[in-house]
This record gives C-alpha cells, structure tokens and sequence, in this order.
C-alpha cells in the first residue's frame, strides 16, 4: 500500500542573502556555486504533518514494517556534477516559513539563513546523548544555514545528471512519531565537508515547492506490504503471459473514483485458447490466480507519465477466495485528473508489463 502525504511548510535559505525570506518561492534550491570568488550555498527546509502519519498506520493496523520516502521532483538542476550524495537530517528548532520570494517580494518575516523567524536566530546549542545540534556555518560562534540533529541523517547518491529524489527517511520520522525529537521538519542540503572543506563547484537543484501550480509539490510517502494471498479452491493460471498462454482482464475496473475513497480492484488470468469441455461454466468466466507473489501494479498520471506507485515489494498483488485484487488509497491524489494502472507478472524470471489503457479519474 501506498500513501501520499503534502508538505505544510517549505523554503530555501541562502548563504549570500542572509536575512531574505523565500518562503513563497514556486521552487526549493540545494546547492553550491561560485559567482567569480563569492560562493553561495543553498538549502532546503520541508515540514509535514505527522498526525495524517500517524493515523495511516494506526487505521490500517500495519503490524510489518513500513517505509517512508521523502519525494522532490526536478524543475532544474543546473551545472551538477556527475556524483554526488544529498543528506536529510530532521531540523531542531522551529522555524516560520515567511511569504517572500528571493526575487520579486523581498521580505524578512520568516525563515532566512540568519533568522528561524524573522525574529530569532539560530542558536548553536549541543544536547547531551545523541540529540545534538550541529551549527550550518561551521566555525561559527552563531549558527547560520539552520540547525539539525546529528544523529537522524538520511541520504541519497546520484550519478550520471540524476536529480529527483526519492530519499529514505524512514529513521526520522519514526523518530517524530514516537515522540523521541520534536517535528521540525527536514533540512536538505549538501555536506559540510563539501560546502566549506573544498572548492568544488556542486551547481543548484531546483526542486518544485508546495507554492507551485503543477502536481510536483513535496511529497511524504508511506508504503508497507499490505498482500495477503489465500488460493484454496482455485485455479492457477496454466503456461505463460509472455507466450500468450493467457491474458489479464481487470473484472471490476470503473472509469471514475470518487476522491477520498480506497478502492478494491479485481483482476484475473483468461486463458486465451480454453480448452472445450462439458458442464454449465462458460470457461471464460472461471476464475484463475496470477502467479502468487510476483504479480504487481502500478500506478501512473496519465498526462504526466509520473510514477505515483512504482511495481515493488509494496505494490504486490494480493489473492482471496474469490481471484486476484489490489487496493488503491486515492485520498492524498489529485482530483479531476486521468491516472492509469498497470500491471507486471514475473515468470521464470521474465517481466511482463500489461499496459491496456486502464484508466480512471477521480471526481467529487
């Protein structure tokens, strides 16, 4: 099962405009660049509410274990290099996020490089145990650049002008969900090391903020193996989907969702060639379980081409006593938009993608 939860709050701070605000920014900047001999750093600061978290986990009984990705779709990464490693550590204070813009409306009430609020600035404080604070600007007898726990660190590596991140941050937000450090939300920024030991150029990745007006903002997803597979008094499928032994039909597909709604979907195999027989069931209609444990679905924008649920260990298809089914929670999706479904079945180590045009659109 997946789930998409919206950040509640973001911005950028920058090294070179020190007491800005860019609160109301349509883009999140990480980076490092030289103008001439002046560099500037950036980085990114992402809260989400973890009530909706919460909850999800509590509501559907998740008793394995469970993932949470940070998602940040690419606008533009100029000037990256070819590897490189992003870090996520969860903010220590709190912070306003403001309702400026680095360019165009030019404000000091929120969250800057100097400033948390506007007001107060960010203190260089070390807890005892492993709940410290680290100082952005290193050698400082202030902090500047934000403030974070060392000791919740996510990260992701890139290579070969990759850019979208899709972090593992699970750690951290078990952290905030027990209560152990209080939510303050993400920073997202380069390494020390890299941003003041060396003289490297790392270029800015442009991430689309909650501000923008596409379906890239900021995204927390909560994924977790929700299959089950109960086969007794059924049929399996006979030969092999990518000889065309059989096909795969969704029995209950609708062409329209209601938002807010988690939907249960049934697919099965039909033999494409039935063998004849005597008796009262049109052979068509029997119902035949997909290979148990190697069949999955995915979820796309159909305009877009956006993964939303990539096939993956938590995207299995499920199977009770009455065939094959999915399930597919649409209360953190988009309405009025056009989503389509496929499906993957894994053979003797041979993938298969059934891409039939299942399309859907979720409405009022």
């Amino acid at each position: 099962m997946h789930k998409l939860f919206s950040s509640s709050y973001d911005a950028s701070v920058y090294l070179q405009q020190p007491d800005q605000n860019a609160g109301r920014d349509g883009l999140l900047e990480v980076g490092k660049l030289y103008y001439s001999d002046v560099k500037d750093i950036a980085r990114s600061l992402i809260k989400f509410n973890m009530n909706p978290v919460s909850q999800s986990l509590y509501d559907n009984s998740v008793t394995g274990s469970w993932k949470c990705y940070l998602n940040l779709k690419t606008s533009v990464a100029e000037e990256i290099p070819l590897d490189y490693t992003l870090y996520a550590n969860a903010v220590s204070q709190s912070w306003t996020m403001g309702t400026g813009t680095k360019f165009d409306n030019i404000t000091t009430d929120g969250i800057s490089w100097k400033y948390r609020d506007g007001i107060n600035k960010w203190q260089d404080i070390t807890l005892g145990g492993s709940a410290t604070y680290i100082a952005g600007t290193t050698g400082s007898a202030n902090a500047e650049g934000g403030t974070w726990y060392t000791a919740s660190e996510s990260s992701q590596s890139f290579s070969y002008e990759e850019s979208d991140l899709r972090m593992d941050v699970t750690g951290i937000v078990n952290l905030w969900i027990s209560g152990t450090i209080p939510n303050n939300g993400f920073i997202i920024h380069h390494s020390l090391n890299n941003e003041y030991n060396n003289t490297l150029d790392y270029g800015v990745i442009k991430f689309f903020s909650k501000e923008t007006n596409t379906i890239y903002e900021p995204k927390l997803e909560l994924v977790w193996n929700d299959s089950s597979y109960v086969v007794s008094g059924l049929s399996p499928v006979t030969g092999s989907l990518y000889d065309d032994d059989y096909k795969v039909v969704l029995t209950n597909f609708k062409t329209k969702y209601p938002k807010d709604s988690v939907v249960k979907i049934r697919l099965k195999g039909r033999d494409m060639y039935p063998s004849k027989s005597f008796g009262s069931t049109f052979q068509y209609d029997q119902v035949k379980y997909l290979p148990t444990g190697s069949t999955y679905y995915q979820l796309e924008d159909y305009v877009t081409r956006e993964v939303i649920v990539p096939f993956g260990e938590y995207s299995k298809v499920s199977c009770d006593s009455n065939g094959n089914y999915f399930k597919l929670d649409l209360s953190t999706l988009p309405i009025t938009r056009n989503y389509l479904v496929k499906i993957k079945v894994v053979e003797g180590g041979i993938s298969t993608i059934i891409d039939n045009k299942f399309m859907f659109e979720i409405v009022e």
